[in-house]
């Protein structure tokens, strides 16, 4: 997006310069309109039924991988903790239409990368054609922006992933019959809470919740209800906030699990 915009600008600003520079309100609405027509027309080629059609390729594609990826990983963590071949990888139960939620909400996310994106220009040049500033300076803006926006891409990306793991092994614990799951968080200087790490007045604390006894001990909780923490109910593994790297380990009673010592 931001190269195409750029090659198309240029050339534009280039022409537009010793008008704009002056400032001369006979031409403001002039280069305005013409600069706005430069932008909406590479933003116009982010919005077509072929853009749509890649969006939802992409985003079908990426849930269908951590899906498979998370069914993988489930199974090794139920064998780990039976001793045995556990062959619960099939989709439980009312995931197929997790599955195809999950994927309508992605393409949403993933297009209303470039409204943004381009909403945020249009303010960034008009403004900066506005107080004078060089096309080359115009530019680099243009640059930084998209440095933005690609940050804020990335993070969408790693929540969603980290949030749709999260969901999908819950739903995969509850199909297996499993009641109760232990937080564990990442354990290290990043984890929220954690006292001398990087983060420890976070509002919602992963370090806290991974330690908290509510009577099934340390760090265990019902799938169903999930943790609270500072008056948030409803906390799962992945999902205490932004990019929480937490994940809940299955408790199976008699195998790794032991109700009666722990009260």
């Amino acid at each position: 997006m931001a190269q195409e915009l750029v090659n198309a600008l240029e050339p534009e600003l280039k022409r537009l310069k010793r008008e704009y520079i002056a400032d001369s309100l006979v031409t403001l609405d002039g280069w305005t309109d013409e600069i706005l027509a430069v932008i909406r027309k590479v933003s116009s080629r982010f919005s077509t039924p072929l853009f749509d059609a890649q969006v939802a390729r992409v985003a079908a594609s990426t849930i269908s991988r951590a899906e498979a990826d998370n069914a993988e990983e489930f199974r090794d963590s139920v064998n780990r903790a039976v001793g045995v071949d556990f062959q619960m990888i099939a989709k439980p139960k009312g995931m197929t239409d997790y599955l195809e939620a999950s994927t309508a909400e992605n393409v949403n996310l993933i297009k209303s990368i470039p409204a943004d994106y381009f909403s945020r220009v249009e303010t960034l040049v008009l403004g900066g054609m506005k107080d004078g500033l060089a096309p080359t300076a115009i530019a680099r803006q243009i640059h930084d922006e998209t440095g933005v926006n690609a940050r804020r891409a990335k993070l969408i990306a790693r929540d969603q992933i980290s949030k749709l793991n999260s969901d999908l092994t819950r739903q995969r614990q509850t199909a297996a019959g499993i009641e109760f799951y232990k937080s564990v968080d990442a354990g290290d200087v990043r984890v929220s809470g954690a006292p001398g790490g990087k983060y420890p007045n976070a509002k919602i604390s992963c370090y806290g919740i991974a330690r908290q006894d509510i009577g099934y001990g340390p760090g265990i909780y019902k799938i169903a209800d999930g943790a609270t923490w500072n008056g948030v109910k409803g906390l799962h593994p992945g999902k205490h906030h932004i990019l929480c790297r937490c994940v809940g380990l299955a408790m199976i009673p008699g195998v790794n699990y032991f109700p009666e010592k722990n009260g």
